[in-house]
């Protein structure tokens, strides 16, 4: 497999950018639900779901998951943009200009998402992220957010409400429904249009033409 991105594949440095990121946004989202459905009491679908009781105890641990995987989607944002900026593009396959402009303007979405999410979920998050060897301290006490709130005159509350108000509008009604069109238009692309537009995210893509 070539770690270069070529005219009709992406290398495996685009792959792995691609499928890490997929793979801690959706688990990210998975963690996030399993404690508003199973863990947290004042949410919970059910008092014992799967056998597995509300416990508040329980939150905060569970909930560092989907920190240290949000913070590793934004960390990992600026490496994947660069990459995609200074490498070849796979040749569109769409022939319509409408689907090739649909086509930019969701991945400018998925973009803009993926830096906000990481961003405004740390900024509104009270308990530090622990990573185990380290931890990265709350927004609320970092010189950052000290100007913050001596330039703007914020409390933490206030502030913390803002960017919690962002977070959740976007996580609820924005991100996934991205996700589903992105992922739905490559299973069109692969099962309706049969063309390669999945087929060359995938390794066996490059084995095939190697």
């Amino acid at each position: 497999m070539k770690w270069k991105n070529t005219a009709d594949a992406y290398g495996a440095v685009a792959m792995l950018f691609h499928w890490a990121i997929a793979t801690a946004i959706v688990v990210a989202y998975v963690v996030v639900y399993y404690v508003i459905w199973v863990v947290d009491p004042q949410t919970s679908i059910k008092p014992a779901l799967f056998g597995l009781a509300p416990d508040q105890a329980r939150i905060v641990p569970i909930l560092n998951i989907h920190w240290v995987l949000g913070i590793l989607v934004g960390v990992a944002f600026l490496p994947r943009l660069l990459w995609r900026m200074f490498s070849i593009q796979p040749t569109p396959i769409s022939h319509s200009r409408l689907e090739r402009f649909l086509a930019i303007v969701a991945h400018v979405s998925l973009y803009v998402v993926m830096i906000v999410m990481p961003l405004t979920g740390y900024m509104n998050t009270d308990d530090p992220t622990r990573f185990g060897l380290f931890t990265i301290p709350s927004f609320q006490y970092t010189s950052f957010f000290s100007w913050i709130s001596s330039t703007f005159g914020l409390t933490w509350q206030t502030f913390s409400d803002f960017i919690w108000s962002i977070h959740r509008f976007l996580g609820k009604w924005v991100v996934w429904p991205l996700i589903a069109v992105h992922a739905s238009a490559a299973i069109y692309h692969h099962a309706i249009r049969k063309d390669a537009t999945l087929r060359r995210m995938l390794p066996r893509q490059h084995e095939a033409t190697e």
